[in-house]
């Protein structure tokens, strides 16, 4: 993925001690990027696209869009409810997002920085993402491969659900 933040070719990774996790990927949703982005910006829309979140609300600090979500998160047999932020550090409306968050739950913690990108191709909006992450804790333990794969289970299915909010909205007639 090409995509360039003020010179650096991705997201910085967090300094410390724990499983490092870089990620990249690319998805396509079938409405325009200005749909896409309202529902993004909309804490009842997206909340509703977030897998396993119990509640999601603005917690805006210092001019900056923050979001807080009790989410329901599941690696193996390392299972709980996680506290998770998303601070909006950079918006380009609407066309970009980067931000930075993190979680902490019974398992361990995370900290990261990720960004999006929402482009405009003929099919709808093609959304670009990439971040960094460090886990820490237990669940950093249980390896590369588990965390991996659960990252990615996660991500796809929060983009089809948000794909899913968006279209809802494009169409409001759907049942």
């Amino acid at each position: 993925m090409n995509v360039q933040r003020e010179g650096r070719d991705g997201p910085v990774m967090p300094e410390g001690r724990g499983y490092k996790m870089r990620g990249e990927g690319a998805t396509t949703v079938a409405v325009t990027p200005e749909k896409l982005w309202a529902v993004v910006m909309d804490e009842r829309r997206l909340a509703a696209a977030i897998p396993g979140a119990d509640t999601l609300h603005r917690a805006d600090a210092e001019g900056m869009r923050v979001y807080a979500a009790d989410v329901g998160i599941g690696v193996g047999r390392l299972k709980g409810v996680y506290r998770v932020t998303a601070e909006f550090a950079r918006m380009d409306a609407p066309t970009a997002i980067d931000l930075f968050g993190g979680a902490t739950g019974p398992f361990g913690s995370s900290r990261g920085e990720g960004w999006v990108d929402f482009a405009p191709v003929p099919e709808g909006t093609e959304v670009r993402y990439c971040y960094a992450i460090l886990i820490k804790g237990a669940v950093a333990i249980v390896g590369g491969r588990l965390l991996d794969a659960a990252a990615g289970a996660l991500i796809a299915k929060f983009f089809a659900r948000l794909a899913t909010a968006a279209q809802e909205e494009a169409d409001p007639a759907q049942p």
